[in-house]
C-alpha cells in the first residue's frame, strides 16, 4: 500500500462498514511507515480534541475500524451511530490540506502542532455551511473612515455585521454606528455615510476593503490557518475547556490602506495576535480579538461579541438602504473626462502633485478646479469646502504605498486661519480607465 492510498482510506474506515482486507493493508502500511503511523496518532488526537466531553460515551472515541498496527484485524460491527459523524467530518478536514491565500491583516507564520491546523479547517467546514451570522466588533476606528481604517489611539466603535447565504446568493450588510455602512445585494454593492456620501457599483469595488477578511468568519481563519507554515518567529497556541477550544496565533501584520501606519508615515511592521474562540459543540467560530504591538506597546484594535449562526435573516431588510429621496447615488464608474489636453495632464501628474492641486482648489473656495478628483465627495464639497477656506497647506510629502491597498497616501500640514495646525492626510488612487488620481479618502 501505498502512502497516499493509506491517507485516502482513513475516511473510509470511520464513516462506512470498512473491507477487512482494506482494514489489514492500512494496518501492515502502518507498522512498516512511521511517518503514515505518525499521521493516524496526530488524526487520532485531533479526532479526541474536537469530540465534546459531554457527548454520550462510545468507550475509547476511535475510528469505526481501529488500525492499530499492534492488533490483530476483526471484522466491522453492525452498529453505525449518528456520532460518528463528527469523526467523519474530522477526516475530511484532516485530508482537507493546509494551503489557502494570505490576506491584508497576516502574513506568513511558522508552523504550529498538527492539531491547530485541522481545528481550523472543523471551522472553516462548519462555517460553510451556516446559512447566516451574525456578529457586533468593536475596533478601533472612525465613523465614515473607509472600513479599511485601524488607528490603535483612535477610540473604539461598534461595527455590525449580518450575512445570509440564499438560493445560491449573497446578501450582507456592514455597518459603523453612526457612521458608514455597505449592503451587498448579490453582486451589487452600496455604500453611504451620514454625511451624504453615496456610491454603488458592482462587487469588483470591493467597499469593505480590508474589513472583508470578516464578512465570512471562515475568510479570517483561512488567513491564519495558511500562515501557520514559513516563518520560525512565528507561532500559535492552545488551550481548552470543557466546551471551547482557544487558538491564539501570533504573526506580523502591516500598515493596510489608512490604517495605523500613519502615525508615523511610512510602511512598518507590526506584531499580531489573534485569539480565536472555538465551541466543541459545533466546531464554529464563537469570539475573535485581534492586538497589534509594535515598539513594545500592546494594543487591543478589534475584538467581537459572541458570534450567532444560522439567523431567520431576511433579504429585503439585510439589504435595505435610503431611497433616491434622501441621497443621490453615483456611480462607482467614475465619469470621463472629455478633453484630451486636460486628460494628459492630469494623467501625467504625480501624487504629490495631484494633492497640492486638489488641495489648493478647496482652501482656494473652488472645488470645480478638481471636480473630476472630488467625485466621490460631490455631495459633502459645500461643506468641506467651508471648512477648508482660507486655510494654507504645506510639507506635502512624496507618496506613501500601503501594503494591500491599491492607492498611495499624501501626508501635509494644514495651517487655519486662526493659526492652529494639524498633521493630516489624503488617500489617492487612479485605478480607474482614465488613469487619474482621485481622492478616497482623508478629507
Amino acid at each position: 500500500m501505498k502512502c497516499e492510498d493509506f491517507k485516502k482510506y482513513m475516511a473510509d474506515l470511520c464513516d462506512k462498514q470498512t473491507d477487512p482486507a482494506i482494514t489489514e493493508a492500512c494496518r501492515q502500511h502502518m507498522k512498516e511507515c512511521a511517518a503514515c503511523r505518525a499521521y493516524y496518532e496526530d488524526f487520532m488526537h485531533t479526532v479526541n480534541l474536537l469530540t465534546p466531553k459531554y457527548a454520550p460515551s462510545f468507550g475509547k472515541t476511535q475510528p469505526a475500524v481501529s488500525i492499530s498496527p499492534l492488533q490483530t484485524t476483526a471484522k466491522p460491527k453492525k452498529h453505525p451511530s449518528h456520532k460518528w459523524i463528527q469523526i467523519a467530518a474530522a477526516v475530511a478536514i484532516f485530508m482537507a490540506g493546509l494551503g489557502t491565500g494570505l490576506s491584508n491583516f497576516f502574513s506568513t507564520q511558522a508552523e504550529a502542532v498538527p492539531s491547530i491546523p485541522l481545528i481550523f479547517d472543523q471551522s472553516i467546514k462548519s462555517s460553510r455551511s451556516a446559512a447566516s451570522f451574525s456578529m457586533s466588533v468593536y475596533a478601533r476606528t472612525t465613523p465614515n473612515e473607509n472600513f479599511a481604517y485601524i488607528n490603535p489611539k483612535s477610540g473604539f466603535m461598534r461595527i455590525s455585521l449580518e450575512s445570509l447565504r440564499q438560493n445560491q446568493k449573497t446578501f450582507w450588510r456592514l455597518e459603523k454606528e453612526g457612521g458608514r455602512t455597505i449592503v451587498s445585494d448579490d453582486g451589487k454593492q452600496y455604500m453611504w455615510t451620514t454625511g451624504g456620501l453615496a456610491v454603488c457599483g458592482d462587487e469588483k469595488c470591493n467597499f469593505a476593503e480590508g474589513f472583508s477578511s470578516l464578512l465570512r468568519p471562515e475568510t479570517l481563519l483561512e488567513q491564519q490557518k495558511a500562515a501557520l507554515s514559513g516563518n520560525p518567529q512565528a507561532h500559535a497556541e492552545m488551550t481548552e475547556t470543557d466546551s471551547t477550544i482557544t487558538i491564539v496565533t501570533h504573526t506580523d501584520v502591516y500598515g493596510n490602506a489608512v490604517s495605523a501606519s500613519l502615525l508615523e508615515k511610512e510602511e512598518k511592521s507590526y506584531r499580531c495576535t489573534t485569539e480565536n474562540v472555538f465551541s466543541k459543540r459545533d466546531g464554529l467560530l464563537q469570539q475573535v480579538q485581534i492586538w497589534w504591538e509594535r515598539d513594545g506597546q500592546k494594543t487591543l484594535v478589534l475584538k467581537s461579541e459572541h458570534i450567532v449562526y444560522n439567523l431567520p435573516l431576511v433579504p429585503s431588510v439585510l439589504v435595505q438602504r435610503p431611497d433616491t429621496t434622501q441621497v443621490t447615488w453615483l456611480s462607482a464608474n467614475t465619469p470621463s473626462v472629455k478633453d484630451p489636453a486636460h486628460l494628459r495632464k492630469l494623467t501625467n501628474e504625480t501624487a504629490q502633485e495631484a494633492a497640492q492641486r486638489i488641495l489648493k482648489a478647496l482652501t482656494d473656495g473652488k472645488p470645480q478646479m478638481a471636480g473630476e478628483a472630488l467625485y466621490y465627495y460631490t455631495a459633502q464639497l459645500p461643506t468641506l469646502t467651508e471648512n477648508m477656506k482660507g486655510c494654507k497647506v504645506s510639507a506635502v510629502s512624496q507618496a506613501k504605498e500601503k501594503k494591500d491597498y491599491k492607492g498611495v497616501i499624501v501626508f501635509y500640514k494644514l495651517t487655519t486661519p486662526d493659526g492652529n495646525t494639524e498633521n493630516r492626510h489624503i488617500a489617492l488612487r487612479r485605478d480607474n480607465p482614465q488613469g487619474i488620481w482621485m481622492v478616497d479618502g482623508g478629507l
